[in-house]
């Protein structure tokens, strides 16, 4: 389990910073993800949208600092819609990714923010197990969700629930 973890929020740096840390995680993003799923980490996700947030994890102990995980989630009234969590390659099962769920629940519960929902890829075992263990609970499985024969598990973590 990594200790020296820092996680923030793209949204209390200056442009530039901003702009560095979307650029590592698009590079993540494209390793990680088929180029059908990769969604497009830009400048305009930086702008000040009050129900979109990107949360990206480093490590304190580092100079430079490099991107290590991230999320993107979207709000909207009691329910936060989970669009993305990443943590990259050299950094996984090392507990990074139970860290930032962690995070990303105390901060929705505290913001009144009521459930979390998400959809995984069937086939993505580590993902799904991950999701499990932070307390989501599958509720519907939709065939070709991400595409033909790729099924999708929607997801749902019961902020109410959940301490």
């Amino acid at each position: 389990m990594l200790e020296d973890l820092t996680i923030s929020d793209i949204h209390s740096l200056g442009k530039s910073q901003a702009l560095e840390i979307l650029t590592q995680i698009t590079r993540v993003e494209k390793k990680t993800f088929p180029a059908s799923e990769a969604f497009p980490f830009g400048e305009e996700l930086w702008r000040k949208k009050p129900n979109t947030r990107v949360i990206y994890v480093t490590r304190t102990s580092q100079g430079i600092q490099p991107l290590i995980a991230y999320a993107l989630y979207v709000r909207q009234k009691g329910v936060a819609f989970l669009h993305k969590v990443c943590v990259a390659e050299p950094f996984r099962r090392k507990g990074v990714g139970v860290q930032l769920l962690k995070y990303l629940r105390t901060r929705l519960q505290k913001e009144g923010c009521q459930y979390v929902h998400l959809w995984v890829d069937k086939a993505r075992e580590p993902a799904r197990s991950l999701y499990m263990q932070s307390g989501f609970e599958e509720h519907e499985e939709l065939l070709d969700y991400y595409s033909l024969g790729r099924t999708g598990i929607k997801m749902i973590l019961d902020l109410q629930r959940v301490s």
